[in-house]
């Protein structure tokens, strides 16, 4: 049985050989390895928010000349210059300008005629799933460039189209 000043001899011992590695290890003098590395990871973050929120804490002026579109990162400012004159088109070369006659032949050979119909006592054309009566304008063509054609004249034997001064009749029956 061991008796109780020996118990805090003990205790006594342990606890001194224990606290000078506690201290040494406490020590911000003496940092370790893992130590110096958050230290620089803490650097990099620092100055990496310093980057980021820099521009919003302390704001440069903008040039009053030409301010730089914020929607796109890597667009240099341009500097306004003379302003241009009205574009003119260039035909594409190798083909040839098609006239009136010819645009309003070439959309015409590819309208869908669905069919010839009497609607409230007016007669009516579906064209293209859409369903047209006298006067009225039928689109054809590309978004970039439509093409507008009226519709003058409707029979069921026949519909006449026309594109600017220039017309044309489309047979309905096969």
């Amino acid at each position: 049985m061991k008796t109780l000043p020996t118990r805090c001899l003990l205790l006594a011992a342990v606890l001194g050989l224990a606290s000078p590695a506690a201290l040494v290890a406490a020590d911000p003098a003496l940092p370790s390895a893992d130590a110096r590395k958050l230290a620089e990871r803490y650097a990099l973050t620092k100055s990496r928010i310093q980057e980021l929120l820099g521009a919003r804490l302390h704001p440069a002026a903008l040039p009053a000349t030409a301010l730089p579109n914020p929607f796109y990162r890597g667009q240099a400012a341009v500097e306004p210059g003379p302003e241009p004159g009205p574009a003119i088109p260039e035909p594409t070369p190798g083909v040839p300008d098609l006239s009136d006659a010819d645009t309003l032949a070439k959309y015409l050979a590819g309208l869908k005629v669905n069919g010839y119909l009497i609607r409230d006592g007016q007669p009516h054309l579906a064209v293209n799933d859409t369903v047209c009566k006298l006067g009225d304008m039928l689109t054809v063509g590309t978004k970039e460039h439509p093409v507008f054609l009226h519709l003058v004249d409707l029979n069921p034997q026949a519909a006449t189209f026309r594109l600017n001064d220039v017309t044309q009749v489309l047979s309905l029956k096969k």
